[in-house]
């Protein structure tokens, strides 16, 4: 018995390894993807067989040129991700706003939308009621058929319990444990799942091959709060329930500043959009922080007054620095991670607050950790939260969708 189930593991393995490539790499030949994927052409021809006859992948011929002339070669088949297999919708829930996005089963995304819902003003309730109806809404919206909806993927920001696929906390409400996954699948009949906005930007790093396969990243997410995503060993870390990765409710400063989740001294308190302007305008450390993201235009206003040398706003800036390198310290003594990659509207001011994360971590951490430490940014204008939940819905799909049905045809 055990035989059996390792050998249907291995095949499992081994068609998900062929549309990974696939869907990584593009079109391409038998003989390529015998390549790329290690599998030997006796292996390659069975699985492909058996996903254009599910429909999961097409042929398509393309003429090769042949080599040192211009005479066109014969032609050649390769083989695709069928995009109208299936479909799928990725959902972001942030305060005030829920940002859907459709997307093919080549992870094209084919149509998006922004609704405005006063998240904070639901009770828990009524705000499960308005997503599946905002929902139900975009499906129509794009004429997709409940037999071509395949899965359905949320982002959210605070703290996730996938287990249970409910909100525990989050700055988008003002009520706890706001149940997502259950409407959702109740009313759509597809696999759901929640995960935390942050740990979807390391999601999308894993599909895009930015990391490696062995080691650690950490994705830092700045701009209304502070999160990260951990990725060990090419896989991202979700914790016990889904809630790990809270890296902007550490505590900075026992008893310190008010933050948002209702406790005192969190680093985001220190090192978020509302937390940078309570320290430029000098504002006592209880003051309530708002039930919204700070305007971008006054954001920008300040890292710009900052640039022209007004004190108070260097000082605020200086200071959310400190509070992510003295973080990041405590996480590199832990994990020794090879990469940290920072995210998010927050790195507009990386100028600003790059060199106070540096001068933490040298001052923190021992330099043998962190001598092999790299530090980068994601481009500001790529929305990898939705990204990364497209990324991990895929994912998703290539092992329940289709990486079954051989197993199953072999009982």
């Amino acid at each position: 018995m055990r035989g059996k189930a390792d050998s249907d593991l291995v095949r499992r393995q081994n068609r998900m390894l062929v549309l990974e490539t696939l869907r990584f790499h593009g079109p391409s030949a038998r003989v390529d993807i015998g390549r790329l994927t290690g599998l030997s052409p006796a292996t390659i021809t069975t699985i492909t067989l058996q996903l254009l006859q599910e429909g999961a992948i097409v042929e398509r011929a393309d003429l090769a040129a042949t080599a040192g002339e211009g005479r066109r070669g014969r032609p050649v088949v390769s083989l695709g991700l069928n995009a109208e297999a299936a479909f799928l919708i990725a959902i972001k829930i942030s305060i005030g706003t829920l940002e859907y996005a459709l997307a093919d089963y080549a992870g094209q995304i084919r149509a998006r939308a922004n609704v405005t819902v006063p998240t904070r003003r639901l009770s828990a309730q009524d705000f499960s009621k308005r997503l599946v109806f905002e929902t139900q809404k975009f499906v129509r919206d794009n004429v997709i058929t409940r037999n071509q909806l395949a899965q359905i993927n949320v982002a959210a920001q605070g703290v996730t319990d996938n287990v249970n696929g409910a909100v525990g906390w989050s700055p988008a409400f003002r009520v706890s444990g706001v149940a997502i996954t259950g409407p959702l699948a109740d009313a759509f009949g597809v696999p759901c799942t929640l995960a935390n906005d942050a740990n979807m930007i390391a999601e999308g790093l894993i599909a895009r091959k930015a990391v490696a396969t062995h080691g650690t990243t950490a994705c830092v997410f700045m701009g209304y709060g502070i999160g990260m995503g951990l990725v060990i060993d090419g896989a991202v870390y979700h914790g016990t329930s889904g809630s790990s990765g809270e890296f902007g409710h550490m505590n900075h400063i026992p008893s310190g500043a008010l933050c948002r989740c209702g406790r005192r001294g969190c680093l985001e308190a220190y090192a978020s959009d509302y937390g940078i302007l309570r320290s430029a305008e000098n504002l006592p450390d209880d003051t309530p922080c708002p039930t919204h993201a700070v305007e971008p235009e006054v954001m920008i206003a300040l890292e710009n007054a900052a640039r022209r040398g007004d004190q108070n706003a260097v000082a605020a800036f200086k200071t959310a620095g400190a509070a992510i390198g003295l973080g990041l310290a405590r996480m590199i003594a832990l994990l020794n991670p090879d990469r940290i990659v920072l995210s998010g509207a927050g790195t507009r001011a990386l100028d600003l607050i790059e060199p106070a994360i540096r001068e933490a971590i040298e001052l923190s951490v021992a330099e043998p950790l962190r001598q092999n430490l790299v530090i980068e940014t994601l481009p500001i204008d790529r929305d990898m939260i939705i990204d990364g939940t497209i990324d991990a819905a895929l994912r998703q799909m290539d092992a329940g969708l289709y990486a079954t049905t051989q197993a199953m045809a072999a009982e």
